[in-house]
């Protein structure tokens, strides 16, 4: 299991395959959301609050060999401000979403 899969199993995240590849996705989400810190990491580019709480987490395709992203966000606590921010990010990228 990768580390972006093993984000992605917690709980508190969901994850979805992209049909694009990191980089356009990257673009969606600075497009549609501020106040975001990015990063880059072993799993992939990290999304955090000003707090420093994690967002979100765009990584390669599961197998990490292909060019399409996926996404890992946080889906729970609900009232968390850095859960909210994960909705956008998912919904900017939603349109792209792989259907399984």
């Amino acid at each position: 299991m990768s580390q972006l899969e093993a984000v992605g199993s917690r709980p508190e995240f969901e994850s979805v395959d992209l049909e694009i590849a990191v980089d356009a996705a990257h673009r969606h989400v600075t497009d549609a959301i501020r106040g975001l810190n990015a990063a880059e990491s072993e799993e992939g580019r990290k999304y955090r609050t000003s707090d420093g709480m994690l967002v979100a987490i765009l990584g390669t395709g599961r197998d990490g060999a292909g060019e399409n992203a996926t996404l890992v966000y946080r889906t729970a606590p609900p009232s968390e401000t850095a859960t909210r921010k994960a909705r956008k990010v998912f919904e900017a990228l939603e349109s792209h979403a792989v259907s399984r």
